[in-house]
């Protein structure tokens, strides 16, 4: 190990706690990001399934139209 002085010790040990402050800041950030990606995707899957029911109920509809049409 280098041989530092007592101020260069403080020094690095000060730059490693801004480091370590940033990466955890970051960390967080990452983890708030992942969160809004879930809801998101959660939020996508209900308006997939509403886009299907309305899908599901048009051909119902269309289905009727036709019948009544060809009577």
């Amino acid at each position: 190990m280098p041989n530092y002085s007592h101020r260069e010790t403080e020094a690095r040990i000060k730059e490693l706690r801004v480091a370590i402050d940033e990466l955890e800041h970051q960390l967080m950030e990452t983890k708030k990001l992942e969160r809004a990606q879930h809801d998101t995707l959660d939020h996508l899957d209900e308006y997939m399934n509403a886009v299907d029911t309305k899908l599901s109920s048009l051909k119902l509809f269309w289905q009727e139209l036709k019948r009544d049409w060809s009577l």
